[in-house]
């Protein structure tokens, strides 16, 4: 099978990676209270959210939303409000279950 270069870019940018980077990002910038690496899983978030949007309302609405809670927690983390942090950081995470839910159930079938 020849390397595509094509399918490599959607998996860094849409795939596994990129749900694997906004866990592990947005989780540092909780626990370690960081506000940069919660902006960094908001930019991570980018491009799965943008898979969300071609999906139902409600999920295109996490979809949507994704970054911009992310980007939001990062200011509350800044601002000291670490507790609303966690609390706009959850919608994002159900996403994130989704998407990988998703993708197992396309690899099983």
């Amino acid at each position: 099978m020849p390397f595509d270069p094509h399918e490599a870019a959607l998996q860094l940018t849409v795939g596994l990676v990129a749900l694997v980077a906004v866990v592990v990002t947005s989780v540092l910038g909780l626990v370690r209270r960081q506000p940069g690496w919660l902006y960094v899983a908001a930019v991570c978030m980018l491009g799965p959210s943008y898979y969300l949007l071609g999906l139902s309302h409600v999920v295109a609405a996490v979809g949507a939303l994704g970054p911009l809670l992310l980007a939001g927690a990062g200011f509350a983390v800044r601002c000291g409000r670490r507790d609303l942090a966690t609390v706009a950081v959850v919608p994002v995470y159900f996403g994130v279950f989704l998407l990988l839910l998703m993708y197992g159930m396309a690899a099983a079938g």
